[in-house]
């Protein structure tokens, strides 16, 4: 996927337009000191802005990112930040921590039950007991209501003297042998537009009821405790574009 190597080093600013990074952040610190969370894992890190600004609210932190350009990136960025590259499904540490997070789509790039089954054992392993999980989850709901999107320009970024038109559409897709109600796939057609030069990205992705996220996260003995439809801690709605979970291990 180019956007996390080819297009590593303008990951944030091609992201930033589309997202609210101070409430994000707080959203965060607010759920952690409420449940007295120091230790922190964020899986997914990207380009570690998330990171480093955790890390200056006090929290000892560690991102990792299955991609290795945006962890060189977030190293180069931030380097008194600690950052390793790690996949979802196998990434340990010996030690466990307070709380782990995850947002932006990392967990909608787990596409089998295979896959979901090693990454939440594995988000149980390296968590706390009573840690503390914080997931964002696209919601599968008005995905299928939409079916299909066709390409439409979603954000400019201006890096310097660059400038990146970014363009997104998509369609629902069924896995070949998949039941109706078995699961939601999503191809996500991305053209990015940088001057004259023209980038083409495909993501396979999966879309999840809050039905799917609560079993799997029940097989794995991690609770939910909230569930919520933003960062602003308004309460999650079956129409909504994600779902933002607080989850509890057993």
């Amino acid at each position: 996927m180019k956007l996390y190597t080819e297009l590593a080093e303008y990951y944030y600013e091609i992201e930033k337009s589309g997202r609210k990074f101070q409430e994000e952040v707080l959203f965060l610190d607010e759920i952690y000191k409420k449940h007295k969370v120091h230790s922190v894992l964020d899986i997914g890190c990207g380009t570690g802005e998330h990171v480093v600004a955790m890390q200056e609210l006090g929290y000892k932190i560690t991102g990792t990112d299955s991609s290795k350009e945006m962890i060189s990136h977030a190293q180069k960025r931030f380097p008194n930040c600690h950052f390793e590259i790690g996949e979802l499904q196998t990434y340990k540490k010996e030690k466990a921590f307070d709380g782990i997070y995850s947002i932006f789509g990392t967990m909608n790039y787990l596409i089998t039950k295979e896959d979901l089954e090693s990454s939440f054992s594995n988000i149980r392993k390296n968590l706390k007991p009573s840690g503390i999980i914080i997931m964002e989850i696209w919601n599968a709901i008005p995905i299928q209501l939409i079916q299909r999107k066709p390409l439409t320009t979603v954000g400019h970024a201006k890096i310097g003297n660059l400038v990146i038109k970014r363009n997104r559409g998509f369609k629902v897709k069924r896995r070949e042998g998949a039941a109706q109600t078995e699961e939601t796939l999503v191809e996500v057609n991305f053209v990015y537009n940088l001057d004259k030069k023209e980038i083409k990205d495909k993501h396979i992705m999966r879309v999840f009821t809050l039905e799917e996220i609560s079993a799997i996260l029940e097989n794995q003995k991690l609770d939910i405790l909230q569930t919520y439809g933003n960062y602003k801690m308004e309460k999650y709605k079956n129409h909504g574009a994600r779902m933002l979970i607080v989850a509890k291990k057993r």
